[in-house]
């Protein structure tokens, strides 16, 4: 990566993420909703970013959701008991790590991140696919602004230079 560019990805995040900060917590009401959101802007990222990274996330964490609601659903069925809580847990931790193999569910992170999230909200499904919907759109915001701010200040100093942003150490191929 050229040099500026992750600086002006951290400033555009900084923008958008302050952003949602303010309004969800101000017009959204509990603190979760605004965490919820940036569990989605997280996902966004780990999938790579852009179009195909925003569908990718969406689909991961919406199903990391799904599974999170069946295994809340299971529990209150059946005893809570450990032995079901393990039987649980294992049965669908290989659930999740099956979908690695699809490609729309890739990125395992993103479906523990819709997971877990639905575990922490007590199962509030509704509120978890709006957050998540509106945290993978401060990703692709913080995203698409970075990139107006490296081109706006850092592509032209960067032509003709092989300066590169931030690296620490160069891994040797064998």
């Amino acid at each position: 990566m050229d040099a500026g560019y992750i600086f002006s990805i951290a400033v555009g995040s900084a923008i958008v993420a302050g952003t949602w900060t303010g309004i969800s917590t101000a017009y959204a009401g509990p603190l979760i909703v605004s965490w919820v959101g940036f569990a989605g802007c997280t996902s966004y990222f780990t999938a790579g970013g852009g179009k195909n990274g925003f569908i990718r996330s969406m689909v991961s964490n919406y199903a990391g959701v799904l599974i999170g609601c069946i295994v809340i659903m299971l529990g209150s069925l059946i005893s809570d008991g450990p032995l079901f809580s393990g039987i649980c847990t294992g049965f669908f931790t290989g659930v999740i790590c099956y979908l690695a193999h699809c490609d729309l569910t890739k990125f395992v992170p993103c479906t523990f991140i819709g997971g877990f999230s639905t575990f922490a909200s007590g199962g509030n499904w509704k509120m978890l696919l709006i957050c998540l919907l509106f945290g993978n759109l401060v990703g692709v915001g913080s995203d698409y602004l970075g990139r107006f701010i490296y081109k706006s200040i850092f592509e032209k100093r960067n032509r003709g230079s092989n300066k590169k942003d931030w690296i620490i150490a160069k891994i040797l191929k064998d």
